[in-house]
C-alpha cells in the first residue's frame, strides 16, 4: 500500500473508532497484537495486509455509529448496540450470569443468544387491561 493510501486508511480507522467509543486496545484484541503495535501502526509504521483485511471487515460488519451513540448503562450493564451488541457487566451480574449459563449447560453467548431471541419472540407487554365484569 501507497503512503498516502496508508494514511488515509489510517484516518478513516481513527474516526470510526472514535464513532464507536473504541480505541486502540480494542484493535490489538482484535488483531491478536499489543495495543503498542497499534500505536505504532498508527502513528510511522504500516499497518501489515492481513491486519488490514482484518480491521476493513470488521469496520464493514459493525458500520459507524450515529455521533453522541453512547452506550446505555442500567444497574450495572452497560449496552452499546449498532448492528452488533456490546453488553458489559459489572463483575457481579457477569459471575451470576455465567452460573446461569453452566446451570442451563450453555456457553454464555448460547445464554445470551437463547435470552435474546426469546425478546424477540415474546408479544408485546400489554400497557392497560381492563375487566369488563357483566351487569347483575
Amino acid at each position: 500500500m501507497q503512503g498516502n493510501e496508508q494514511t488515509e486508511f489510517k484516518s478513516t480507522v481513527k474516526q470510526w473508532l472514535k464513532s464507536h467509543g473504541l480505541g486502540y486496545r480494542w484493535i490489538a484484541e482484535q488483531c491478536g497484537v499489543s495495543e503498542i503495535t497499534v500505536r505504532n501502526w498508527m502513528s510511522q509504521k504500516n499497518i501489515p495486509p492481513l491486519k488490514r483485511q482484518l480491521l476493513e471487515r470488521v469496520m464493514v460488519q459493525l458500520p459507524a455509529a450515529p455521533s453522541g451513540n453512547k452506550p446505555a448503562e442500567v444497574g450495572g450493564v452497560s449496552v452499546n448496540a449498532s448492528l452488533s451488541l456490546t453488553i458489559q457487566l459489572a463483575p457481579e451480574l457477569y459471575n451470576r450470569l455465567a452460573e446461569r449459563a453452566m446451570a442451563a449447560g450453555v456457553t454464555m453467548e448460547q445464554f445470551v443468544a437463547q435470552a435474546v431471541t426469546r425478546l424477540l419472540d415474546a408479544p408485546p407487554a400489554l400497557k392497560e387491561q381492563k375487566v369488563i365484569l357483566p351487569n347483575t
